[in-house]
């Protein structure tokens, strides 16, 4: 009499899979269910099927689990089903600081968090996109050195191209974002400081692109964004401009045209600043004849004289590299309480593509003496091209999607759960900001808003 050959793990159906998946996510550990659950499985599989691999694979797939097991090692069938039946919202994203060191976001800020296994020692963490890091890795010449890794996979893909523009830079240089298209080897954009090349775009192995020193408007642009196959970036003053890329017939990447789409009065912007600051620095030198001030103590007439020297060498430095001539592009407010110390407030801008929309984020982040950073108001826009392209207010929610807000990269997120749809979540105070509700969560941790940064796994990790 023939036997019958029982089912592999790959071949357990579907529904099954699906029940199992949701009742392991949805129920607390009870052995009633385990032992139901283990009853239906064998059945189907037959004697081969061990309780202790089951049991492995319910241990292993528990979301808070230690070690964070990969579920997809059990089998590739259970894998798939995790995929499609997990909530995005369990999918947090870590923060990772500048130095390498990262959170969880649930994890209380301790002094001395884990560092990175897969990161080389001399290394900074520059900007992120999804789930890799961009990486400046400086040797004893202070020589930069780019590249972009993934700390789930260990793959780095070096980046020659800004090496080669980048690569020798001032103690005043910064990257102020680093954003990829896609993949590592299609377009990644490079914001900085310096105004001779604010912008750069680069596609490794194939080229880099530079704009005209100095030129409007890469150098008005505080954030930037893809949306397609274009480039988006906003200005300070809120204008919107739209950035045309296409390749040469060697694949490098090139701006062919730009469109400013929303226009502002120039008002609305302080990116004239430094102009002013140095036209008055000489000015007030001029009038001086060079000649110092007369202080009323040598010890403060030695200690201006350092400070004037050190202001002239960073001012020389300034206008021969490039380096930090453009602003950080967050708008400075008064604070107008009376008879308490001045605070310092800030409006800073985030432009995000939200699932085939644009959106721009204005938060108002309140910089308290002798407590931690708080927002006090968020507002959220979209792009609206009916007709004429203008900002519309979004009030009604960000339907069940979560936005989560870092200097170096902001994503929109799909969620399933009913307390983070319509959320706002920020990096550095920690703060949970609902749209429907427009309530705001308290301050709870401290993260150096300009020294940490995102990053999701595109694995399901479980």
């Amino acid at each position: 009499m023939a036997t019958s050959t029982p089912a592999p793990w790959s071949e357990l159906p579907q529904d099954i899979l699906d029940l199992i998946i949701d009742r392991l996510v949805s129920s607390p550990p009870r052995g009633g269910f385990f032992s139901s659950a283990w009853s239906l499985v064998q059945g189907l599989l037959g004697s081969s099927a061990k309780p202790a691999d089951f049991n492995k694979a319910r241990r292993d797939r528990h979301w808070v689990s230690a070690d964070r097991a990969r579920f997809r090692a059990v089998c590739r069938s259970w894998h798939l089903a995790m995929r499609r039946h997990i909530s995005a919202s369990r999918q947090l994203p870590w923060i990772v600081m500048s130095d390498g060191s990262f959170y969880k976001p649930s994890d209380p800020i301790c002094t001395s968090p884990p560092r990175l296994p897969t990161l080389p020692s001399n290394t900074r963490c520059i900007g992120s996109t999804d789930d890799w890091l961009a990486l400046d890795f400086i040797d004893a010449k202070k020589m930069h050195s780019y590249s972009l890794h993934n700390p789930f996979t260990g793959i780095t893909v070096s980046l020659l191209e800004l090496d080669a523009v980048i690569g020798q830079v001032s103690e005043l240089f910064e990257v102020r974002k680093v954003l990829m298209r896609s993949t590592p080897l299609d377009i990644v954009a490079v914001m900085t400081n310096n105004w001779n090349h604010p912008l750069i775009l680069i596609r490794p192995g194939k080229g880099v692109w530079l704009p005209e020193p100095q030129s409007a408007p890469f150098v008005d642009i505080v954030d930037i964004a893809f949306l397609g196959d274009k480039l988006y970036g906003i200005t300070e003053a809120e204008d919107l401009v739209s950035l045309g890329i296409e390749f040469n017939s060697d694949g490098m990447p090139t701006i062919t045209s730009t469109e400013c789409l929303i226009r502002h009065p120039s008002g609305n912007s302080s990116r004239s600043v430094w102009r002013e600051v140095y036209d008055n620095f000489d000015s007030s030198n001029n009038d001086k004849g060079g000649k110092d001030e007369v202080t009323n103590s040598f010890e403060d007439h030695t200690e201006a004289v350092s400070e004037d020297s050190e202001e002239r060498a960073l001012d020389e430095l300034r206008n021969k590299t490039g380096d930090g001539m453009i602003l950080e592009g967050a708008t400075w407010l008064d604070d107008e309480v009376q008879h308490e110390p001045k605070d310092i407030i800030t409006v800073i801008r985030y432009l995000i593509e939200s699932h085939g929309k644009l959106l721009m984020v204005k938060r108002q982040l309140h910089w308290p003496q002798y407590s931690i950073n708080f927002t006090t108001k968020v507002e959220v826009y979209e792009m609206d091209v009916n007709d004429e392209v203008h900002w519309v207010p979004v009030s009604g929610g960000l339907g069940s999607k979560a936005l989560f807000i870092s200097r170096f990269f902001c994503k929109s997120i799909h969620t399933c759960e009913d307390g983070d749809h319509d959320a706002l979540h920020f990096i550095d105070s920690g703060e949970k900001y609902d749209m429907k509700s427009q309530i705001m969560s308290p301050s709870w941790r401290d993260i150096d808003l300009y020294r940490s940064t995102w990053i999701f796994s595109r694995e399901l990790v479980v």
